[in-house]
């Protein structure tokens, strides 16, 4: 089950944990010929309690410090096109585009996929404290609705930060909402679109 929007504002001084995955696919960002193959990498912006990178799920995400904007914006006849920018200071994501654009030149990542996975502090792995969990009991079912975006094209790279502009995955096919669409901004108590990717691939995790 996800957590419902409503008990999310209820609780206070719980920390939201904001946790993002950005995979690769074949031959979209490789050239291997094998289309079974995938590139994930997980990163969250911070650490935990004992200053290491957070465990979810059992997974561990890389703390690189990333700011996310626009996931919920957008009118009534288009999808939103949040952006999202990480540190590159130490040359994470130039490595990454570099790695990229050496196989699929002048590709910037575009169609990588980028998913925003939203939980709560009492939620998260014991191995995130010294101690078990002093917040509550690890549950990963326990999260909002994932929000899933894919890299229309990058916005910046310098030695300081990368940028990327997103597009919702049907946008991204050039298709826009109906004139009459429900959504949050005109009607606050509709739900979340949520978009799943079913095929069967490979995972490669870097970090």
């Amino acid at each position: 089950m996800t957590i419902p929007i409503e008990q999310l504002q209820k609780l206070e001084n719980i920390s939201i944990i904001e946790l993002f995955e950005l995979q690769l696919f074949d031959p979209i960002h490789f050239a291997t010929g094998d289309t079974s193959i995938t590139t994930l990498y997980r990163f969250h912006n911070g650490t935990n309690e004992i200053n290491t990178d957070i465990v979810w799920d059992g997974n561990s995400y890389t703390a690189i410090a990333c700011q996310a904007e626009g996931f919920e914006s957008g009118d009534n006849t288009t999808m939103a096109r949040p952006t999202i920018t990480f540190a590159n200071t130490v040359g994470n994501f130039s490595a990454i585009l570099e790695i990229v654009n050496a196989q699929t030149p002048f590709n910037d990542l575009q169609k990588a996929q980028i998913k925003r996975i939203r939980t709560l502090a009492q939620f998260l792995d014991h191995a995130n404290f010294s101690g078990n969990n002093p917040y509550g009991t690890p549950d990963p079912l326990k999260k909002l609705s994932d929000d899933t975006f894919e890299i229309n094209k990058k916005i910046i790279e310098n030695n300081q930060l990368c940028s990327f502009e997103l597009v919702n995955t049907i946008d991204s096919e050039d298709l826009t909402l109906p004139r009459n669409q429900i959504t949050k901004d005109r009607f606050p108590a509709a739900g979340s679109f949520v978009f799943v990717w079913t095929g069967k691939r490979k995972q490669k995790n870097i970090f």
